[in-house]
């Protein structure tokens, strides 16, 4: 009998309660760490993600990111991005889930939401590049775009770095209001600061976070100003040809801009502003040459990241292997496999 664990909303809030916040934070950046100090092209293949973006019934696309490991299972994730999502429908802009399945057989072995893990395993990427590139020591954090991909963003950097305090923005007065609440868990100072702060934002603080949900075409979100020698930028909101997020004149002043993976960054992140030749190496890289790259800790730095899936077969890889332990989850007898192979109407048990 092959069964198929299932791990949806109760699952998935069940393992947050037992394992915590910062704990599963934790766990989640040591594992991309680890994942990144591990890889090799030609063990471990990411496709490029592709999809359905479309403006009716709404903006929006569905999407999905395949991975596979040699030897190994094939993790896809499906992801739905419709930013009207909070205020016309008060539910999230991302909403995902991801499934594995066994190379040897076919096998569907686990499908989870991934709408949780989207958003830890994004704040986790910006923690282990804010890890390898930012200054050391206490912080400023900078944020602009405080939507739900801010509260993961704070918390990854916060399990890196002491953040002395927080200046956010949002062009959503009531988005902005908010955000103070949504982080009192860091117990951290929040300033929130006016949409027209964006013109001097970079030139505030140490670790820069942006993440908003700007229309594709519209200008950069920050402005170029005089910025501290060792600002280090994630920079997260990009995910759609012709959006950016930075100024130009910003990642080409940066000493390195690392993407999450390189050819579809050039389409969709900020690299989409940059000649190849700009761009440095992959963010795995970085990893595996981390104390190489500590040098940059001095100077401007991009984490260009536009989610690649290799993160979601790590997230789901934890979450499993989390329920596992936990006891969570459904397993079911999902797929009818036939007792005589050749025969699809025979039944299922002999």
């Amino acid at each position: 009998m092959m069964k198929t664990l299932l791990l949806g909303a109760e699952d998935l809030s069940a393992l947050l309660n037992h394992v915590g916040r910062d704990a599963l934070m934790d766990q989640m950046i040591d594992a991309l760490r680890a994942r990144f100090d591990d890889h090799d092209a030609d063990v471990h293949e990411s496709r490029a993600r592709d999809g359905f973006r479309y403006e009716k019934p709404a903006h929006g696309l569905i999407e999905w990111m395949p991975t596979h490991e040699v030897g190994g299972p094939v993790v896809i994730k499906m992801v739905g991005y419709h930013p009207t999502n909070p205020v016309q429908r008060d539910i999230p802009s991302v909403i995902a889930t991801t499934s594995m399945w066994d190379s040897e057989t076919g096998h569907l072995v686990a499908i989870a939401d991934a709408t949780l893990l989207t958003a830890i395993r994004t704040g986790a990427a910006s923690g282990l590049a804010t890890d390898l590139l930012a200054k050391d020591g206490p912080i400023t954090l900078g944020i602009v775009g405080l939507g739900a991909q801010a509260i993961t963003q704070a918390h990854a950097v916060s399990r890196v770095r002491t953040i002395d305090r927080i200046i956010g923005i949002d062009t959503d007065p009531e988005v902005a209001a908010s955000f103070p609440r949504r982080a009192t868990f860091l117990d951290v100072a929040v300033e929130i600061a006016e949409p027209s702060r964006t013109a001097t934002i970079a030139g505030e603080v140490d670790v820069l976070c942006t993440c908003t949900s700007a229309e594709i075409g519209a200008p950069p979100v920050i402005e170029m100003t005089d910025l501290r020698p060792w600002l280090h930028v994630n920079a997260v909101g990009a995910d759609f040809p012709g959006k950016i997020e930075l100024p130009k004149a910003l990642t080409t002043a940066a000493d390195l801009v690392v993407p999450d993976t390189l050819d579809q960054c050039m389409v969709e992140g900020e690299c989409q502003q940059l000649d190849i030749g700009a761009i440095g190496p992959e963010l795995w890289e970085v990893t595996k040459r981390a104390v190489e790259f500590r040098r940059h800790r001095a100077g401007l730095t991009v984490f260009d990241s536009t989610g690649w899936a290799l993160e979601d077969d790590v997230a789901l890889r934890l979450a499993v292997a989390l329920a596992e332990q936990l006891g969570l989850g459904t397993s079911i007898e999902l797929e009818r496999l036939p007792f005589d192979p050749h025969d699809p109407y025979s039944s299922s048990t002999p």
